[in-house]
């Protein structure tokens, strides 16, 4: 088994309402504790920032620069399986991101970002089950661009060759071109579209188990179903092997139709996820009739038959729970903290002193977080 990921020491410069901060973190569970907008959740964006170069909060890294100031900085010692690295990364508004590991500079954020060291759960990630099929997706791309090598690169070009092809159909339509202008972005469509299938499929294939174990310890029941919805939904019955000729055939047969719609109606990029329950022989499909908690406990149950698989991989990610303790009830806090507490690196972020009590009871160490002031 790769060797698990530990974040050591975290040091923040100008990041949201922290001027400035370091803190060594243990490993095993640790508890971020304080009254809300104390900057406990600041904290751990930071540190997902120093992993992979992106915030869990924000596609605009502007708004995590504290007021007033020019930029922001944040270094991290990351211990992984290959080792413990120095992580800097800086971000200013007008120069965008610096990028250093070791103290030595690298220009591409994919060869600095550390892939998979790292899972966080956030009130909004509820989204992963209650909401559109693109947040599934997205939840589920994440897991892949860690795990798969080249699914990133293969999602850039499936992407780029689908937003040519919608160019090309929009004109045909204007009859501004002939429909042979759409053709040739077909194949690359075909062969990366069929390589994110085949990857989503093994990726279901192995959260399937986990996933319905994970239901059921965290008091969900039995019976956790998870599974890849393919568009087109023909596309379930294809083998493995056919797949890319089953994409090519599709939009041959649908041309005429896409013309008329200017846009691409089918493959990956409208694939969904099931989530749901058997009951009693009867699908439920917990993203349209499953209440708050239990979708609320299917998000937790899919993270951590995600953590399972990346550490089957590439070692166990950091888990980070924010805000999520004061939302369960007392069995259900009971149930996550024994399976997440003891078991690889895991941050929690509460305002209710009694779950942070809870969390301690198991052997998590608590920090309390107040006015820009961390404390162990």
């Amino acid at each position: 088994m790769p060797g698990d990921w530990t974040a050591n020491r975290l040091e923040i410069a100008d990041v949201r309402s922290w001027s400035r901060v370091a803190v060594d973190l243990p490993p095993g569970g640790i508890v971020l504790t304080g009254p809300n907008g104390a900057g406990k959740t600041s904290l751990v964006e930071a540190l997902v920032f120093a992993c992979l170069g992106v915030s869990c909060r924000t596609s605009r890294e502007a708004e995590m620069v504290r007021t007033g100031a020019p930029a922001m900085h944040v270094s991290l010692d990351l211990t992984g399986p290959d080792g413990t690295r120095h992580r800097d990364i800086g971000y200013a508004p007008r120069t965008g991101r610096r990028l250093a590991l070791d103290a030595e500079p690298v220009r591409s954020l994919s060869a600095w970002r550390a892939a998979g060291s790292v899972l966080v759960f956030l009130p909004e990630e509820l989204r992963a089950v209650k909401g559109p099929p693109a947040a599934r997706r997205r939840h589920l791309d994440r897991l892949l661009e860690a795990a798969t090598p080249g699914y990133a690169d293969d999602l850039v070009a499936y992407a780029g060759a689908l937003t040519q092809r919608n160019a090309a159909l929009r004109h045909v339509r204007a009859g501004r071109t002939g429909v042979d202008a759409v053709m040739p972005w077909e194949p690359v469509i075909a062969e990366t579209g069929a390589r994110i299938v085949l990857a989503r499929r093994e990726a279901m294939r192995d959260l399937a188990a986990p996933f319905a174990r994970w239901m059921a310890d965290l008091g969900a029941g039995d019976g956790g179903v998870v599974t890849l919805e393919p568009s087109p939904s023909s596309l379930a019955d294809v083998a493995d092997h056919g797949v890319e000729a089953a994409l090519t055939e599709r939009m041959n047969d649908a041309r005429d139709r896409e013309v008329a719609a200017a846009q691409t109606l089918a493959g990956p990029h409208r694939d969904d996820v099931f989530v749901g329950q058997d009951r009693d022989g009867a699908r439920v499909d917990l993203r349209r009739v499953g209440s708050q908690g239990e979708q609320r406990t299917a998000v937790l149950a899919l993270l951590m038959a995600h953590r399972a698989h990346l550490g089957q991989r590439s070692g166990l990610p950091i888990l980070i729970l924010d805000d999520v303790l004061s939302e369960l009830d007392p069995t259900r806090r009971g149930l996550l903290l024994d399976a997440a507490v003891g078991h690889g690196q895991c941050i929690l972020t509460t305002a209710d002193p009694v779950a942070a009590q809870a969390a301690a009871d198991r052997g998590a160490r608590v920090m309390s977080v107040r006015e820009g002031l961390l404390a162990a």
